[in-house]
């Protein structure tokens, strides 16, 4: 059920939306999707909206971490200016429990798709909530982080939902993880054609017996500046022991979808990045889950730029950084820098699947 609250510290209007899945080529019957949507007090004229998707193992949470002061990503935006929607992946956080052995990258993305379209159109039309007067959006920007990035990719390829993305701890080429001695750690990723089912009768993938480690998960996810409290909080029962789900935050969830072991193979959404049209931003922490950023671009090669930060004192994951306003700023800068949207894709997706 949609609700809506007002945020008098940040003056910020808060709204939790649901969108009916139904229809969303590949799902189960009877599925919603969660996403939270904040906005600014006061709105003058077309304004800039992000789109984040959060990684595995993560709600639409990460994006709004209360925690601590300073670690909303959402709020930061809207303090200045901007709109910002945080997205639970089909089967995820708040949205409808589903069958995980049976979602693929193509529904998740699907899914993915519907939620920003239903997001987007009620903004325009002014119908989030008889508080909030129809918005006028001059560019919309997805944001996807490790495999929100992953998902991202085959969401604007196939639905071409957005005018700008930024990939975050996100490779193209290869995902993998880094090691303390300075080499990769490279679980064996499984096809993109494969039978996810059948994961479930094989037992535990490797990618699995990997994210386990806590030391190496720690040095991955983690740069040594984190906050301990937070870090303490990120990798709760990364074991995976649902006894013990209790001792997660909100924003951490045990739900990991089967095509999660696809995104670890080489070039497994390749296709899909050599389609994508529209300006890129891809970021990384100098330990992340991309080997070599700089050699990201040439994986985009129908976009019309394509641009590369990577962070010192940041690790995977990005949100926790004590550097986390740069990149926020970079975020921000890039989603403001993209030309007004002469084609309004996102808004011409939500007529055309009328």
């Amino acid at each position: 059920m949609d609700s809506y609250e007002f945020d008098k510290d940040k003056q910020m209007l808060r709204f939790d939306v649901q969108t009916d899945l139904a229809g969303v080529p590949g799902l189960e019957p009877g599925l919603s999707s969660a996403a939270t949507v904040y906005v600014p007090e006061a709105l003058s004229g077309p304004v800039n909206v992000i789109v984040g998707y959060p990684g595995s193992g993560f709600t639409r949470g990460y994006f709004d971490i209360q925690d601590k002061p300073g670690y909303s990503e959402a709020a930061y935006h809207v303090e200045r200016g901007l709109v910002f929607v945080a997205c639970d992946h089909v089967g995820i956080g708040d949205s409808t429990p589903c069958d995980i052995w049976g979602l693929t990258l193509e529904s998740m993305a699907a899914a993915n798709h519907a939620t920003a379209t239903n997001v987007l159109d009620r903004l325009r039309a002014g119908t989030l909530s008889p508080d909030l007067a129809p918005v006028e959006i001059a560019s919309v920007t997805g944001t996807g982080q490790s495999m929100g990035g992953c998902l991202l990719t085959v969401q604007q390829a196939n639905h071409r939902t957005f005018d700008a993305v930024v990939m975050l701890g996100w490779s193209a080429i290869h995902e993998n993880l880094p090691h303390p001695d300075g080499s990769r750690i490279v679980p064996g990723g499984v096809p993109r054609d494969f039978d996810l089912t059948t994961l479930a009768e094989m037992g535990r993938h490797d990618s699995q017996e990997v994210g386990q480690d806590r030391e190496l998960v720690t040095y991955g996810m983690h740069w040594r500046e984190d906050d301990p409290d937070l870090v303490a909080l990120s990798l709760a029962n990364i074991e995976g022991d649902p006894d013990q789900a209790h001792t997660m935050p909100s924003w951490r969830i045990l739900t990991l979808p089967a095509c999660c072991a696809q995104m670890l193979s080489e070039g497994v959404v390749a296709p899909e990045a050599a389609a994508i049209d529209v300006p890129v931003l891809i970021c990384a922490g100098v330990i992340d889950c991309v080997p070599d950023p700089q050699a990201e671009p040439e994986m985009y090669s129908k976009s019309p730029d394509v641009r590369v930060v990577v962070m010192d004192r940041m690790a995977h994951m990005h949100n926790f950084s004590q550097v986390r306003a740069d990149l926020w700023d970079h975020v921000r800068e890039f989603a403001t820098s993209v030309p007004d949207s002469a084609s309004n894709s996102a808004k011409e997706s939500v007529e055309a699947g009328r």
